[in-house]
């Protein structure tokens, strides 16, 4: 049953008809208050005719709250009479100058001011103020920068109606030299890893580790290192916004008993538009990291000479498309949010056709799942793996000048694809299909769980007992041929 006030507003809508229209005479001149105020739907610092009536319409019950977050001010889930009055009152006077985080201004409410990009347009990667600089298409705030999260992961939208109630932004700001995307300062939170233990052909529990499955092999490799987040301060509506560097990640290398040494090194991660997904919110963006050959898209390149015979280099696979935008903003490996009371989705499953006789690979299909409580994380951040046939030390190119694997001279052909990967404190689950050229050849599904920190820990700078879980699929790796790999990030 609604309140008294929302009764009052639903027998009040000539009223309010009233007041939109008065709103719309008065044509009042844009505002320069830089501010995010009660009606600004678009987060842009005005409020306008018609935000004014998508207000009037979550009142009415005929359009949702998520349409229009600003119109709800204390999270209630509706618009009353008394915010419809503030947004009108916004609308003829001007925002409130309490600033609009991410103009590039610090105001008064604000530690720091991080600054914005056009995000999923044909103007994207460009700096912005305000929405309507940007063009375009926009992305889904799936980790509540500018309001709550959703439950659709960060694709393509026209309209927040797209986003499972997060809101569809084209200005997004992103975490920059310790400033958080929600203007706060950031605190740097090293996460020492539980090294990882071998039992068998697995990880022992409660320790780091990744397990490679493949058709017909089992690979448990351990992980040690640290892992820096970067944590601003609680928002609105109690979330933490995070990001990574890939300085931030240093874990050491991996010693494949004699057979191989692998590294793993953050990366940042480029795409067409700078979106993770494309509007069906599970198709990839074309990833626009690093040039690689046209079929295989595992073996990076500069001319067609350095591809396997019969396929080129895409050194621009952006051309006649949005532009090549980093999906965790400028600098960054990853961005995302740790909730203080809950986050609508933190588990996930990815499928992928290997493409099986025909050799056609189909796009890795990602699948949110459920939400989760307190302390939950979402954290979708950029790596590379390198491999190199052998011990970890060695004469041979990709060891670089000074013989050791997994340092700074290691060339760049020796250190992997870019890829993104979700991290979080629920299940990931990931699958094959028609591997490795033969149909009906399946790997898993296999699965990895996390478990959730506290915000007070965030606060601190100490996550502790945490756990980051996840999944991903990878084809045509060499020695291994197409993997399903779950890892599990364990913290002191």
């Amino acid at each position: 049953m609604k309140n008294p006030t929302q009764s009052a507003w639903s027998r009040s809508t000539g009223w309010a008809a009233a007041a939109v229209a008065l709103a719309a005479t008065l044509a009042v001149a844009p505002s320069m208050a830089r501010a995010a105020c009660v009606g600004d739907c678009n987060g842009d610092g005005n409020v306008t005719v018609n935000e004014l009536i998508i207000m009037v319409n979550i009142a009415l019950g005929s359009a949702s709250v998520s349409v229009c977050p600003a119109g709800d001010p204390n999270n209630d889930g509706q618009v009353t009479v008394n915010e419809i009055v503030a947004g009108v009152n916004n609308s003829l006077n001007g925002c409130p100058v309490n600033g609009v985080c991410g103009d590039g201004t610090i105001d008064a409410n604000e530690q720091c001011d991080p600054g914005s990009i056009c995000i999923g347009g044909t103007n994207a990667g460009t700096s912005c103020k305000a929405e309507a600089d940007c063009q375009g298409e926009g992305v889904c705030d799936t980790f509540g920068v500018k309001g709550p999260p959703g439950t659709v992961p960060r694709k393509v939208c026209t309209d927040s109606s797209e986003c499972g109630g997060a809101m569809c932004i084209h200005c997004k700001p992103f975490s920059n030299n310790g400033c958080s995307a929600n203007c706060t300062l950031e605190t740097p939170s090293i996460i020492t890893l539980v090294p990882g233990v071998l039992v068998g052909s697995d990880i022992t529990p409660g320790t780091s580790g990744a397990i490679v499955h493949g058709d017909i092999l089992t690979i448990p490799l351990t992980l040690a290192g640290t892992n820096t987040l970067l944590a601003g301060k609680a928002d609105a509506n109690n979330n933490v916004h995070i990001a990574q560097t890939p300085s931030g990640v240093n874990l050491q290398r991996i010693p494949v008993s004699t057979i191989a040494c692998a590294c793993v090194r953050g990366s940042i991660y480029k795409t067409c538009g700078g979106t993770q997904f494309e509007a069906d919110g599970k198709t990839p963006s074309t990833n626009c990291t690093v040039p690689l050959c046209s079929v295989t898209k595992t073996t990076q390149c500069a001319v067609d000479g350095d591809c396997p015979s019969g396929e080129t280099c895409v050194v621009d696979p952006c051309a006649g498309k949005k532009p090549c935008t980093a999906v965790a903003g400028p600098g960054n490996s990853g961005e995302g949010a740790i909730g203080c009371t809950s986050l609508p989705s933190v588990n996930y499953t990815v499928t992928q056709d290997s493409g099986g006789s025909t050799g056609i690979a189909g796009p890795a299909i990602f699948t949110p799942g459920a939400g989760g409580g307190a302390g939950s994380q979402v954290n979708a951040t950029a790596s590379a793996i390198g491999t190199v046939v052998g011990l970890c030390t060695g004469t041979a190119p990709d060891y670089g000048p000074d013989g050791e694997f997994c340092t700074d001279d290691d060339p760049l052909s020796a250190r992997g694809v870019p890829s993104i990967q979700t991290l979080v404190t629920g299940t990931a689950t990931a699958s094959l299909t028609n591997a490795n050229g033969i149909d009906d050849n399946n790997v898993g599904p296999f699965s990895s769980t996390g478990n959730a920190v506290t915000c007070d820990q965030i606060a601190a700078g100490h996550l502790t007992g945490g756990a980051q879980a996840g999944a991903f699929d990878s084809l045509n790796q060499p020695t291994t041929g197409d993997i399903v790999v779950t890892n599990i990030f364990i913290s002191q």
